[in-house]
């Protein structure tokens, strides 16, 4: 075969094996980013601080979730500390534990919260126990203790 034959050759079957690799099909193995890319397109992850979630603690939190995105039971709770709130948003963001009911790590994440005086016992940095429940595509407050 011509030098030139070969090389072509060399080229094609290299840029059908980068194709295919950047394809995201590899043969049923694993994907890491592609792991994560769907924990990011989550429904009910808004407000979330993501930045210290891997694959790994991203796929125990989607174990808690139902194939809609959705939480599978409707009353969770956690230990937290109040990071901030703004009342006339209706906002809580808290640093809270582990939620063992939705498999969640621990990570910190904004709340709505409806009733207006469940503000009376935030305080920031203040260490709290909140109840809370799935309400469309995010997470409320329910209880403060």
């Amino acid at each position: 075969m011509k030098p030139v034959s070969t090389a072509a050759l060399i080229a094609a079957l290299s840029f059908s094996a980068a194709t295919f690799a950047q394809s995201g099909d590899m043969g049923g193995m694993k994907m890491g980013d592609k792991d994560m890319q769907n924990c990011m397109d989550m429904k009910g992850v808004k407000g979330m601080d993501m930045k210290d979630m891997d694959a790994k603690k991203c796929q125990d939190m989607m174990k808690g979730m139902d194939t809609k995105g959705s939480a599978k039971s409707t009353a969770h709770e956690a230990d937290a500390v109040v990071k901030e709130f703004d009342a006339a948003q209706g906002k809580v963001t808290l640093a809270h534990g582990p939620v063992k009911s939705l498999g969640w790590p621990a990570m910190t994440m904004a709340f709505a919260v409806k009733d207006k005086a469940l503000f009376d016992k935030l305080a920031v940095g203040a260490k709290v126990h909140v109840e809370f429940k799935k309400e469309g595509d995010g997470y409320v407050v329910t209880s403060v203790k």
